[in-house]
């Protein structure tokens, strides 16, 4: 794997289950994957894969050119994700106990992976990967879009992506996800299968991961 280089959500943006029932084409949670892939790792492009799952609809002349760019390969990354066999095969351990929820599901677990891995597929650690990727968006933090304004100090401070290595803090961003859904899917029960399809879920993830770091550094 080439060495890169580069949740929950706040209360105030609590949303229904037709809100969320987007998700196939808005993450709401895999930021870490995002950040990763960003290329290049330009402080431009890391906000604008990491807006992309708070900006809605046509780019247009909303944004400088260099964050629409970033905020197009990550929809870009989520339709490839969308449609990698693997990603389906992994969706498909989740779908009869959660149903259309298994995208969000999905997502999160996929941050875990690379998170608990991080050593390993980002040929670094994981602290100073955030480290230097929260330096290059600190100073920016003013053009954040939307309420990633608000998601984003959160995100680093409380130690959002770091929590994802372990299970108990998937479980918590899922519990957070869960509250902010108006028919309360307990997305949390699905950790077990961090246990209990570990091996299965990492073979999976293992198929699709390099497909997309090479699909993202096009």
């Amino acid at each position: 794997m080439p060495s890169r280089q580069a949740a929950g959500l706040p209360r105030s943006t609590a949303c229904t289950a037709r809100q969320l029932g987007s998700l196939e084409t808005r993450r709401l949670v895999n930021h870490l994957a995002h950040l990763f892939l960003a290329t290049p790792p330009t402080p431009d492009s890391l906000i604008g894969n990491l807006a992309g799952d708070f900006v809605k609809g046509p780019l247009r002349d909303r944004f400088p050119s260099a964050i629409a760019a970033g905020i197009a390969q990550h929809r870009r990354i989520d339709a490839f994700t969308d449609a990698h066999p693997s990603v389906a095969a992994f969706r498909r351990v989740l779908i009869p106990e959660h149903g259309h929820y298994s995208r969000v599901i999905a997502d999160v677990f996929f941050d875990h992976f690379l998170a608990a891995r991080f050593d390993e597929l980002g040929g670094e650690p994981l602290e100073q990967f955030l480290a230097r990727t929260f330096a290059s968006i600190d100073p920016r933090v003013d053009e954040l879009p939307g309420l990633l304004r608000v998601v984003y100090p959160r995100m680093r401070d409380e130690g959002w992506l770091v929590s994802y290595r372990e299970v108990r803090g998937i479980r918590q961003a899922l519990t957070g996800i869960s509250m902010r859904i108006s028919r309360r899917p307990r997305l949390e029960l699905a950790t077990r299968h961090l246990t209990d399809s570990r091996a299965e879920l990492e073979a999976r993830f293992d198929e699709f991961f390099p497909d997309v770091v090479r699909f993202a550094a096009r």
